[in-house]
């Protein structure tokens, strides 16, 4: 027997027809268009960067937030796109870059450290990304929240975080937070988590004596929060170990 909301929705749909087919009835979602990282394991677990989205990579300093960033700015360079990158505390290190392969010739670079009389490092950061993001033309844009301290951030509005989403919301563009601890709360499709792993160093020019360098580590990637993949199929928060290779302009 049709129930009365059966008939009414019938109804409803039957008038906006013309204006609007299929009023009432849910569309299949479509999955975004994805950013790989470069690190085999972790697009396995996360289904790559996806675009049109804000995502959160989260961890303590150690934990291969630099690493995971530089490979993204990599692999978005290199396909022939433009990054942004919105550095709050101006720790990006550009002979770094270079050596992970980033084309910097396709890199914007915002500084916000320097002093103002009236705005803070975080305050001119998210004033940068709101003009970078409106400007449009980049396939990555990052805010390197990375070195603020996690209270500082906390503070941050979630009006600007919803602003932010809002604004790449059907374009081709990746926004990507770093962060010690997460803060967009629900604007957020994607949350990565990074823990400090297992680390392999080697000492320069061959001398036990001398300096060691980072060259690999393994570590704990968390997928806190996913929203790109349909209700039905989604798997609960869990961990991966991967591992990576880092590049430095003084190895070797």
């Amino acid at each position: 027997m049709t129930s009365a909301a059966s008939i009414l929705r019938t109804q409803i749909e039957a008038t906006l027809a013309n204006r609007i087919p299929g009023a009432l009835t849910p569309r299949p979602r479509i999955l975004p268009e994805t950013i790989s990282t470069g690190i085999a394991e972790l697009d396995a677990k996360s289904i790559g960067i996806p675009r049109g989205s804000l995502t959160e990579i989260c961890g303590p300093a150690s934990s291969g937030r630099t690493t995971l960033l530089l490979s993204l700015m990599r692999n978005v360079t290199q396909n022939g796109e433009c990054c942004a990158l919105i550095d709050t505390s101006n720790a990006f290190d550009p002979l770094s870059a270079a050596a992970n392969r980033v084309s910097l010739k396709r890199l914007l670079w915002a500084k916000c450290a320097q002093r103002h009389p009236k705005l803070s490092a975080p305050d001119k950061a998210l004033k940068a990304t709101d003009i970078i993001i409106n400007a449009g033309g980049f396939g990555l844009i990052v805010l390197d929240l990375a070195d603020v301290e996690a209270h500082v951030a906390r503070k941050i509005p979630l009006t600007s975080w919803y602003r932010f989403s809002r604004a790449v919301e059907s374009t081709s563009t990746a926004f990507v937070v770093l962060e010690q601890q997460s803060c967009a709360k629900s604007c957020a499709s994607l949350v990565i988590t990074l823990l400090r792993g297992v680390s392999e160093w080697i000492p320069t020019l061959s001398q036990s004596q001398n300096p060691k360098l980072l060259t690999g580590a393994s570590l704990e990637v968390g997928i806190t929060r996913s929203r790109l993949e349909p209700i039905q199929e989604r798997k609960p928060p869990g961990h991966a170990v991967v591992s990576f290779r880092a590049a430095t302009p003084w190895a070797g």
